[in-house]
């Protein structure tokens, strides 16, 4: 197992199969694909895991140097294995020594336990995300 980083179509086919079941659309494209970073964890040369690191700062934090997250999946089979834990303190890591001090995600309501249990905080109200359909909460990491 590795973590490497990907191009932004490296991304997609495990996007649309762990994110867009059950909502609105099917696109697992996301503006600004083409300047983020994109972290994927291999195993056995198979993208199992993978994320998406923008330049944008948090809306209610616009001071402070800010990376968003979007579009963390792990390959359904391997859920619960530790692959999205590994993959998250690698992007973290490698987001605060590119700089940033905090970084905020979108996150599904049914995540949020998963990114509570690794210093992330729940900022502001829950809200339907437009293009999912589903409820969702900011979650906030100082790093």
């Amino acid at each position: 197992m590795r973590v490497v980083e990907l191009s932004a179509a490296d991304t997609h086919d495990l996007r649309r199969r762990v994110l867009r079941v059950g909502t609105v659309t099917t696109s697992a494209d996301f503006d600004g694909d083409e300047s983020a970073v994109h972290l994927g964890v291999i195993v056995d040369s198979d993208v199992v895991a993978v994320s998406s690191w923008f330049d944008r700062r948090h809306p209610d934090r616009p001071g402070v140097v800010g990376r968003q997250l979007r579009g963390m999946a792990v390959e359904p089979s391997l859920a619960g294995t530790g692959l999205g834990s590994t993959l998250l303190s690698a992007g973290l890591e490698r987001m605060r020594s590119g700089g940033a001090g905090l970084v905020w995600a979108r996150a599904r309501d049914t995540a949020l336990d998963f990114y509570a249990s690794r210093g992330f905080e729940v900022f502001g109200e829950g809200y339907v995300d437009l293009s999912t359909g589903l409820p969702h909460h900011d979650v906030i990491r100082i790093i």
